[in-house]
């Protein structure tokens, strides 16, 4: 199981974790923080561990780390 550690203040909200990750909208989720979006985990569950979103992430916020 991989555990998926976003940083939110690198984070800018694009979504393209989302897009990238084959099962995206059951992992991650995009809300509203301090007025700007971010993304979240929602259900780390479903991660494969392909490591899609860490290399699609531009500003570098999102990390895997197997447990």
């Amino acid at each position: 199981m991989m555990d998926i550690l976003i940083d939110q203040e690198k984070c800018i909200g694009c979504g393209e974790c989302i897009k990238v990750c084959p099962k995206g909208p059951r992992i991650y989720w995009l809300i509203e923080k301090k007025g700007r979006k971010v993304a979240e985990v929602g259900d780390k569950s479903f991660c494969i561990g392909c490591a899609n979103c860490m290399a699609m992430c531009r500003p570098g916020a999102i990390r895997l780390v197997r447990k």
